[in-house]
């Protein structure tokens, strides 16, 4: 979403020197459309927003309330429904690879938008997602992949990071205000493994339209720094493929270079293809983002701290031991956290400061850990 804002940001402000364009914020609020039509056991999901303008520092503007269709040439329809705020989503479709697709909205305030019909492409299958260590560069991580039918020749990835992280302390001990006493956690509140989620920001596409096969080898997709933070534990990325048409390999080329080649205000200026869906409502307003039809290929690897045995390090902590007296007054603040109970003097609680105990405040995420970690 992030890199649709800027384009159109580019759009309008993109020229040799600083300028301000005179319109008003009504001007800005174009909507934006990110997601396929996915075929096969995938599904669907569409994401609504509206533009905003340069100087609002506010989040995203969802879409919401909307009416979101898959729509064929044939007649046949599929509705989308609104998982949260500007997110529609549908189960797997069993669309026909011989039909041609389009999307079609209606939003609250009766606008209809429509994508251009197009094809169904069909996504080869991952061959490899791999890594090499330079202790220089750090991690890179790479997919490999190719079509024996050369039928693809235009690919576009996306990636989702997880990564696990700790506290230095494991915390088997907890306050609680009800007792003014600590007691045992329970595995709910656990506050020693934390994972956090990142998803790709940057446009990564390649294609052989000049090459004799259909193939990319080791294609580098991320990079992280050596002792990044991200494989302090372990690390998963798994990595989705899609298969483009020319024309949609064309319009994220251009849109890569103009949200990451841009060089500034002083850089190239932009192209003006706001991509294949309209406003039927209103012809002449802009609508931002393309439409593509194909089925999906993703591979998922996991990268173990053990692999690269970089430095790993941990925050200078403040260590108390904390007598049964005082032990409300100490815990019921937020500057310690206790851990665990300690032999001498009996009922004397061992503690330390809270970012050295809670993994969410030395690092972020959340406790919960999802259902593909280890």
């Amino acid at each position: 979403m992030r890199r649709f804002l800027l384009y159109v940001i580019i759009i309008i402000g993109g020229c040799k020197e600083e300028y301000n364009p005179p319109v008003d914020n009504a001007g800005y609020n174009y909507l934006v459309v990110e997601g396929n039509i996915v075929a096969g056991d995938d599904s669907t999901f569409i994401h609504l927003t509206r533009t905003i303008p340069v100087d609002d520092t506010s989040n995203l503007k969802p879409e919401t309330d909307a009416s979101v269709q898959v729509e064929s040439e044939n007649g046949e329809l599929y509705q989308l429904q609104e998982k949260e705020n500007g997110v529609y989503c549908a189960p797997p479709l069993n669309i026909n690879a011989n039909s041609n697709y389009r999307l079609h909205i209606v939003t609250r305030d009766g606008k209809e938008y429509a994508s251009d019909y197009v094809p169904v492409k069909i996504t080869p299958p991952i061959d490899s997602v791999s890594w090499k260590l330079d202790i220089n560069t750090g991690v890179t991580i790479y997919v490999t992949t190719h079509d024996a039918t050369g039928n693809t020749r235009y690919y576009r990835w996306e990636y989702a990071e997880t990564w696990e992280h700790r506290s230095r302390d494991s915390s088997v001990l907890i306050y609680d205000a009800g007792l003014r006493n600590v007691r045992y956690r329970v595995r709910e509140e656990q506050i020693y493994r934390c994972w956090n989620n990142d998803t790709s920001s940057e446009i990564q596409l390649a294609n052989t339209a000049g090459l004799s096969a259909d193939l990319l080898y080791e294609k580098p997709l991320v990079n992280m720094a050596y002792g990044s933070k991200k494989i302090n534990w372990i690390y998963s990325i798994v990595v989705k493929q899609y298969a483009l048409t020319k024309e949609a390999y064309e319009f994220w080329d251009n849109l890569k270079k103009n949200t990451e080649e841009q060089g500034g205000i002083f850089g190239p200026r932009p192209f003006a293809d706001y991509g294949n869906i309209h406003c039927v409502t209103n012809p002449s307003e802009p609508v931002v983002g393309y439409i593509s039809a194909c089925s999906l290929s993703q591979q998922r690897i996991y990268i173990n701290w053990s692999q690269v045995r970089w430095p790993r390090p941990f925050r200078e902590c403040e260590d108390t031991t904390v007598v049964s007296s005082m032990i409300d007054s100490v815990f019921s603040t937020p500057i310690y956290l206790p851990i665990t109970y300690v032999f001498m003097p009996p009922g004397a609680v061992f503690g330390s400061s809270a970012e050295c105990v809670d993994c969410r405040l030395n690092g972020g995420g959340t406790t919960v850990r999802p259902p593909y970690m280890p």
